[in-house]
Order: structure tokens, then C-alpha cells, then sequence
């Protein structure tokens, strides 16, 4: 997927979320979170931690964006976060904002190169 100035067109959006779909479908991968301006996509293997989930993404967001202006390091575009057994890989383009939740022994590079977002 192409990172641009503008909005993602709709097309490239409905492309990121077949690939999210099948990445998805991965042992080790525990589910994601989409958000846009307007919108967002949630898919959580574990229902009961889809609020912890959404808390934790959009922590690390906004953790990331302010860490990002105190130190003057311009745009984030990725963040990983990894905890005793899981993992958050969290992407900023455009106007949204994605987080990929993993059992921490998942290969986030991977997710990442699959994603094309390089």
C-alpha cells in the first residue's frame, strides 16, 4: 500500500483490511483495530478483551505522538510495544491509525513487509 499525503482512497482501504483478513488468520496473531476519522474496523479473537484492546491502542497512539513532540522526532509512523507475552505493532498513515495485537514470539517484520507499507 502506497503512503501519500492524501486520504486513502477507499480501494486501498478495503485492500489493507483483505490483508488484515488473512493476516488475521494466523496462529499467533490476536486480532486488530482500525481507526479512521470517520470509521473504524474491530476484529479481536477474544471478544472480552476488545475494550483492553482499544484502550492499549489508542494509548500507545497517543503516547507515541506526544513522546514524538517532546523530543522533537518528527512523524511517527510505527510503534511496537511488547509486553511479557504479547505484542502491539501500531501504524499511523494518513488519517488512520492501525494496531495489530500478536503473542510475543509473532513476527511483527513480517506482518509488517505483508502489509506493504514500507
Amino acid at each position: 500500500m502506497k503512503m501519500s499525503n492524501n486520504s486513502k482512497s477507499e480501494e486501498e482501504i478495503q485492500n489493507l483490511r483483505r490483508n488484515l483478513e488473512e493476516i488475521k488468520a494466523r496462529e499467533g496473531v490476536l486480532g486488530y483495530i482500525l481507526r479512521a476519522s470517520t470509521s473504524a474496523a474491530v476484529d479481536i479473537k477474544d471478544p472480552s478483551k476488545i475494550i483492553g484492546y482499544a484502550a492499549l491502542s489508542a494509548s500507545v497512539l497517543e503516547s507515541g505522538e506526544e513522546i514524538s513532540k517532546i523530543f522533537n522526532l518528527g512523524e511517527i509512523k510505527t510503534i511496537l510495544l511488547e509486553g511479557a507475552d504479547t505484542k502491539i505493532l501500531s501504524l499511523i498513515t494518513d488519517d488512520h491509525r492501525l494496531s495489530i495485537f500478536m503473542e510475543k514470539k509473532f513476527d511483527h517484520k513480517e506482518l509488517y513487509a505483508d502489509l506493504s507499507l514500507s
